[in-house]
This record gives structure tokens, sequence and C-alpha cells, in this order.
């Protein structure tokens, strides 16, 4: 018999702790930003995702500090109205989880973790250079989910990968090149491992495939 827990029932961290868990993995947003004194700020989130490609949108599930405070990121992204998500891989996973320390407000994570920052293309905002892919952002759209979090959607204006990652004429992705890090639970990570292809069949040979199964 299955358990069933509803979500009525349970504190907002027990939802958080239930969903994390489950949905899973996740990409991770490591996004740059900067401040209206120019200071770069460096910090991970994982309620990230790709939303439309027409616009080119992504999205960004942001909550607040410990104590209640606005994240620096988000302050940031809505006086600077643009943003740079970078996608950590491997050898970049343990500082980009250095970097979702609390560091002091006016110390840029980049600059005090050895971080090489790369000037924007198209936005004023710099992006990681050891970044294997970075989504230049503009702010699309901000919007408070109650007191606690708030959803970031950004309008990607420029992808900039690494040399060899993406094929110039197809746009295809080359996976060999791409280690990246998802987000498990808690303070667990994984990658991405053995891939394979699984094409989308016609109805007909759906439906044959399940008649034939013994």
């Amino acid at each position: 018999m299955a358990d069933t827990f509803a979500f009525a029932d349970l504190l907002p961290r027990e939802r958080y702790k239930m969903l994390c868990a489950t949905v899973v993995p996740r990409p991770v947003a490591w996004i740059t930003s900067i401040n209206a004194k120019g200071l770069v700020n460096a910090a991970p989130f994982s309620f990230f995702n790709v939303f439309a490609e027409d616009p080119a949108l992504v999205i960004i599930g942001m909550n607040r500090k410990p104590g209640g405070a606005r994240k620096d990121t988000l302050n940031n992204i809505e006086t600077a109205s643009a943003f740079a998500v970078n996608m950590a891989d491997r050898a970049l996973a343990s500082t980009m989880v250095a970097s979702a320390a609390t560091f002091p407000e006016d110390m840029s994570e980049p600059e005090a973790l050895g971080l090489e920052l790369a000037p924007g293309r198209t936005i004023p905002v710099p992006h990681i250079a050891a970044a294997p892919v970075a989504l230049e952002c503009t702010l699309f759209e901000l919007r408070a989910l109650g007191p606690e979090r708030h959803l970031i959607m950004g309008e990607v204006k420029a992808l900039i990968a690494r040399d060899g990652l993406f094929d110039a004429t197809t746009k295809r992705l080359n996976v060999g090149h791409y280690d990246p890090v998802a987000r498990l639970h808690g303070v667990s990570y994984g990658r991405l491992g053995e891939t394979y292809d699984l094409p989308i069949p016609t109805w007909q040979d759906a439906t044959t495939t399940l008649e034939d199964a013994p």
C-alpha cells in the first residue's frame, strides 16, 4: 500500500525536503550578478530549468536568507536587470558549492575563490571563464511567490560555450565533452553518467509493442 503525504499537513521545510529528494537530478544555475558598486556575486541555485525557446527563457526559484533578508543575487538581478547562468562541470563542482557559503556583503565570491571572470558579450555582467556553458540573460519577469520565495524569469540573449562543445553547423551538443553537475538532495550531487537514446515511437508501433509483450 502506498504512503500518502498530504502537503496541507506538512511544514514548508518538510515539503522542501521531500520535493528536493524526489525531483532529481536538478541542474544547477551558478549565477553571476553585479551590484550597484560593481561587485560581482556568484551563487548556485538548483530550483532552475529552461522554460521556453521563443522567447528563450530560463526560470529560477530563489528563497530568502535564513534570517529573512533577500539574497544578494536577487537584489543584484532586480537592480541590473541582467545576470549570467553558468553551468558547472565536475572540475568546478567544489568551487561552485563553496560559493554558496555566507560571504560578507562587501566580498566578491569569484575574487575570494580565485575564479577568473570573462566580460559579458551581450550584457554588462561577467561570466565564469572556466564554465563549459554560460547563458547571458536579461530580466524578463520577477514575481514574489509568498513571503519566502521569488520566481525569476530570464531571457537568454546569448549562449557562450567552450570550444568544441556544440557543433557550429548543426548546433548539436557533443555529450562526450560535457560533464555537468546535478543537484540531488541535501549535500548530495551527481553526474550525467551513461546516456542512451530512446526515440519516441509512433502510436501504432507503441501499441504493437505492448500487444506483443509477454
